[in-house]
């Protein structure tokens, strides 16, 4: 609380001047100021809150590249991905050598559809730091939106090269694999998510789909089972299951 030595009210912290008397109650807030209250909203999950204390922050201390990383992660959190777009690039002018920050601007770049952009951060953020590994999982998650399946492949390999128990990155292979048509490789990908994560709803229908392409009926609808059974809501497994139990007579 702020104490009004004029009138000796009493007034929580984001008062500056005293609402009945008129007097200030505190000098001018410092940038220090605003960054803890920022800190203090994002604590509480008050995101434009604490965006708006990073704002006034930013206004008096315009070179402080935290306070940029920080800023664009909240407008990212809020959906303003071209503010956080922003922030993030001059953040890195400021400090060109922020792995974290080329990391999030690749993000930032997929999220906005900036396919070439975001490739190129993400590459850049391995360049300074090679060990990064999520850098590898997004990389393979923007390669294989943009139809570059093979190098897709490649990013999700290296990946689970530095994590050998990465569930994701199998998982990714094994969609890659099957968007290449090479099912049976994907099986075996598929096959391992299941052994390390057994309540893995997707994996059974995507297991299911290579069965299916295979013309292994039996398997396809064993797993499409297993993926309605750990998952009712499940609308794939259930057309493909309605699919297989009711063709239409000719």
């Amino acid at each position: 609380m702020r104490l009004c030595e004029k009138c000796g009210r009493e007034w929580p912290e984001e008062y500056f001047y005293c609402p009945v008397c008129g007097s200030k109650l505190v000098e001018e807030p410092t940038p220090e100021y605003y960054k803890s209250k920022a800190r203090e909203f994002r604590a509480k999950a008050k995101i434009r809150s604490a965006a708006e204390m990073c704002e006034k922050a930013r206004e008096a201390d315009p070179n402080d590249p935290i306070l940029h990383k920080n800023l664009g992660e909240l407008y990212y959190l809020m959906g303003q991905i071209n503010k956080a777009i922003e922030e993030y690039r001059k953040c890195i002018e400021l400090y060109p050598d922020f792995a974290d920050v080329h990391y999030l601007l690749g993000i930032a770049y997929y999220r906005r559809g900036m396919i070439d952009k975001a490739i190129k951060s993400l590459k850049k953020c391995l360049e300074i730091n090679p060990d990064f590994i999520m850098a590898h999982y997004w990389l393979g998650i923007v390669y294989y939106h943009r139809g570059d399946v093979d190098k897709s492949i490649e990013s999700f390999k290296t990946l689970l090269e530095k994590n050998p128990e990465s569930i994701i990155a199998y998982y990714q292979i094994g969609v890659s694999l099957n968007a290449k048509g090479k099912f049976k490789e994907a099986l075996e990908h598929f096959r391992k998510v299941a052994e390390l994560c057994p309540e893995n709803t997707a994996v059974y229908y995507h297991m299911g789909m290579s069965y299916f392409a295979l013309a292994d009926i039996q398997n396809a609808m064993k797993c499409f089972k297993k993926a309605l059974e750990l998952n009712p809501h499940d609308q794939r497994s259930s057309h493909m299951l309605d699919l297989i139990l009711n063709v239409p007579e000719l």
